[in-house]
């Protein structure tokens, strides 16, 4: 097999994507204006969402009537990956925690080592003072550490035969492509290159602070711990007035705190901004952020977090697309080219990577899903050797 394949984006569904097909045996070439390791000030680019991972396995803010098949899909993979060592690939023990009692999400039960919370256990798990209820969970969790993930994915890629060639892809040459078949992962660029059938294209701005050099926070029992956190809407709530959550990754470089969800409407982002909020290097962010994340790490972990602190700011956009059915993972033919859509992802991007490509491995090859994940799973054990750095 040979045929050319040409993906479009080099964010992490568009590398995740030309690896998978480039393993499977096409010859593919990702088509991108920017790629990700040549970029130094992300807050210039905040509609590229691979510039901004937290990165939790956790499928949040995505909506998609295939979620269950797509994320069991990419968390096998990620956890042989994880096997054999592959760079930033780490489990965390990972609490979602409520101040209210919230509706359980389905992906509870697809979880590893999934264990609701008590109250007799408040002490021993994230929480603020002072608290008498919680309500919510905890679960084995997949982390992407993404100063050292993104750029091993990257580098797996062109060692293994991709290619990547920077260039501005417009409407006007998809027709001119030198391949009959387009994969675009292009996330916000989609609509500006093909039609989308949706009628609002929703996208949500975050907050992000990394603490750098910050301690891995850890528990008695030496795993790490991360959490998200939503205290009583009085607290901290978005612009209707719903409780919003704080949350904490400790990753290798250090800290990623958060966060905020900011809607707002594609090609006219207009944010409803709270007056309540710390401003850093120019970027004004809820105060919530570092307030309520500091009483929650000094509470459970003795540990210091303070607006005081070196932390760099970023604003980045997750593209929700739609609340119906958001993530948009199917063929069309346009200018006589079989195109193969992939964005929306919202908050899931890469959650959901190895899963949406393995999706489109079963649109283009002749073989059921379950047998193109088997000669991905094993071509990557080829290509990724045991105990890698």
């Amino acid at each position: 097999m040979s045929e050319q394949i040409i993906i479009i984006g080099s964010g992490v569904s568009g590398i995740t994507t030309a690896l998978t097909l480039q393993l499977l045996g096409y010859d593919t070439t990702i088509y991108t204006e920017k790629v990700i390791t040549d970029i130094s000030n992300k807050n210039e680019h905040p509609k590229f969402a691979s510039l901004f991972p937290s990165a939790s396995v956790i499928p949040h803010s995505v909506y998609s009537d295939q979620l269950k098949k797509l994320f069991k899909r990419s968390q096998s993979i990620f956890y042989e990956l994880r096997k054999l060592a592959f760079p930033g690939i780490t489990i965390n023990k990972h609490y979602e925690l409520w101040e209210s009692k919230p509706n359980r999400p389905d992906y509870c039960n697809w979880m590893l080592n999934y264990e609701a919370v008590s109250d007799t256990d408040i002490e021993n798990i994230p929480h603020r003072p002072p608290v008498d209820n919680l309500y919510g969970w905890s679960f084995n969790c997949i982390f992407a550490d993404w100063s050292l993930y993104m750029p091993a994915l990257l580098d797996t890629y062109l060692q293994n035969g991709g290619t990547i060639r920077q260039k501005k892809i417009t409407r006007k040459i998809i027709s001119d492509l030198p391949a009959e078949t387009i994969i675009n992962c292009s996330g916000t660029g989609s609509p500006s290159l093909f039609d989308d059938p949706s009628d609002k294209q929703l996208v949500v701005r975050g907050h992000l602070l990394h603490k750098a050099d910050a301690p891995l926070l850890t528990n008695p029992n030496g795993e790490v711990v991360s959490y998200n956190y939503t205290p009583k809407p009085a607290i901290y709530s978005d612009s209707k007035g719903k409780a919003a959550d704080v949350y904490c990754y400790p990753r290798k470089d250090g800290w990623i705190l958060g966060g905020s969800r900011q809607v707002g409407t594609l090609g006219s982002e207009e944010w409803q901004v709270s007056d309540n909020y710390h401003e850093i290097e120019g970027i004004r962010f809820p105060k919530q952020i570092v307030d309520l994340n500091s009483e929650i790490i000094k509470t459970l972990f003795d540990t210091e977090l303070s607006i005081k602190d070196e932390l760099t700011p970023a604003v980045g956009y997750r593209y929700i697309r739609n609340k119906k059915d958001g993530l948009r993972l199917e063929s069309e033919t346009v200018s006589n080219k079989k195109v193969i859509h992939n964005y929306g992802h919202g908050g899931a991007g890469v959650t959901l990577s190895w899963g949406c490509a393995l999706t489109i491995s079963e649109q283009l090859l002749s073989q059921e899903i379950d047998s193109a994940h088997d000669v991905l799973l094993s071509e990557i054990k080829k290509v990724v050797p045991v105990n890698s750095s």
